[in-house]
């Protein structure tokens, strides 16, 4: 089974995040709270590797600030959109860290969002994406970790927690 990799929040915005997921998030594909994903299928195999690669880079770089500006539409799904100045050099600093352990589809640049709904009909996805829009005000947290997760069909398992720990 595979490692996936995400961003761990403050916990009013992983609140906030959480909340909408419960709401929206198909109930019977719920497994898993709310998060970023960094990379999906790192190798389990390698795990003691991939922690001291991540550990390297997360020693380096600081807490990501973040605003939450707005919603995705993902055709068959939502999600919030972040604006999160100092993603891309990290996440390119863990595709360095990691090189030889990347799937093509993990080796890519991500576009930092938080999936709140995924793999309903258009109709579901539209009026989610209007509840999200209803009201929708800009907010600003901070990412603080990285949470590695065991994979192995169901619920996801805790395999590690990383904090970000570098000066600003």
């Amino acid at each position: 089974m595979a490692l996936i990799l995400t961003l761990a929040f403050d916990a009013a915005s992983a609140s906030r995040f959480e909340h909408a997921r419960q709401a929206h998030f198909p109930p019977d594909r719920n497994l898993i709270p709310a998060h970023l994903t960094l990379f999906q299928q790192l190798p389990s195999d390698r795990i003691d590797e991939v922690a001291t690669r991540l550990g390297a880079v997360t020693a380096e770089t600081p807490p990501l600030p973040f605003t939450v500006d707005g919603i995705l539409d993902f055709g068959r799904g939502a999600a919030y959109r972040l604006d999160m100045p100092g993603f891309a050099a990290f996440h390119g600093a863990l595709r360095a860290a990691f090189g030889g352990l990347l799937t093509a589809q993990d080796d890519r640049r991500r576009k930092p969002h938080v999936t709140i709904q995924n793999k309903v009909d258009r109709a579901t996805a539209e009026a989610t994406q209007a509840a999200l829009r209803e009201g929708f005000s800009p907010w600003r947290g901070l990412a603080h970790a990285a949470l590695l997760w065991h994979y192995r069909g169901g619920p996801w398992e805790a395999a590690g927690e990383f904090q970000l720990e570098g000066q600003r």
